[in-house]
């Protein structure tokens, strides 16, 4: 098939499709992947304003379509290992991931997709629900037939086979002993390279919240004009293979500045004693 077989088929079953750079997974433009459209007039008219895009990649604007999708990865984790163990300890035969539309990703990784049943609310949206697996409902997702440092995403399963979400996956999705949990969370160190590098290639899946609290607190403490660091953090969330959706990106933000500000006030107080 081609990119707009592709593209019309996804469109077809309620997608929202946007188009990224050449060997990239983001859009560039402000917007970011809501410049999305579930029309393929509508998305060859933006293409004709945007034509450096025309032989750019594919994704789809979860956000606003009728989609979920669970994300296996094999390329950091052994997400299959790991859902291989969750499906046996609920009783759910491993094998019905086989039973809707799978795509295997640049890396080796698998997803799933499912359309969301009538009259039910997605999934929730949660990163490392077991370790290397994600439900992904709220967020943009590359799709076939992108192309990655020449490593193609590919259909695994016809499109046809494409099912409504069973109910393991609201399961999976609201599944108390995730990774993912406020008590778990980690934050990490990261070094000024790191975060320039963040900048460059968005936020890391799996660390996107403690990523961009540490730029955006970098970014403070340079004195940065606090406009700026907020576009700097959308750039940088556009540039990410999932990006966060904007709510959360806002509350990083706001946290971050908050904290600055808390801090300058401590030090405005010593500097009176």
């Amino acid at each position: 098939m081609n990119k707009w077989d592709y593209i019309t088929q996804y469109q077809q079953a309620g997608a929202y499709v946007f188009m990224a750079l050449p060997n990239q997974k983001h859009n560039g433009m402000s917007g970011g992947y809501h410049n999305s459209f579930n029309s393929g007039d509508e998305l060859q008219e933006w293409l004709t304003q945007h034509p450096e895009y025309q032989n750019g990649n594919v994704g789809i604007d979860l956000s606003k379509s009728n989609l979920v999708i669970v994300d296996i990865d094999k390329h950091k984790h052994n997400g299959l290992k790991s859902i291989g163990a969750w499906f046996k300890s609920h009783d759910i035969n491993p094998e019905t991931i086989q039973d809707t539309y799978v795509e295997r990703t640049a890396t080796g990784g698998l997803h799933a997709f499912y359309l969301i049943p009538n009259g039910k609310e997605k999934p929730n949206n949660v990163i490392n629900v077991i370790n290397g697996v994600d439900v992904l409902s709220d967020t943009a997702i590359t799709v076939a037939p992108t192309v990655i440092d020449n490593e193609a995403y590919r259909a695994v399963t016809p499109f046809e086979t494409i099912q409504q979400a069973p109910e393991w996956v609201y399961k999976l999705s609201e599944y108390q002993n995730n990774t993912n949990t406020q008590s778990n969370q980690r934050t990490t160190r990261y070094s000024n390279i790191d975060r320039w590098l963040m900048v460059k290639n968005g936020f890391e899946t799996g660390q996107r919240n403690d990523q961009a609290m540490s730029l955006a607190g970098y970014l403070f403490a340079l004195d940065v004009e606090p406009q700026s660091i907020y576009d700097i953090l959308q750039i940088t969330n556009e540039r990410s293979s999932e990006p966060l959706i904007d709510h959360e990106l806002n509350r990083v933000y706001m946290s971050a500045r908050k904290r600055e500000e808390r801090k300058r006030v401590r030090i405005n107080s010593y500097g009176r004693d």
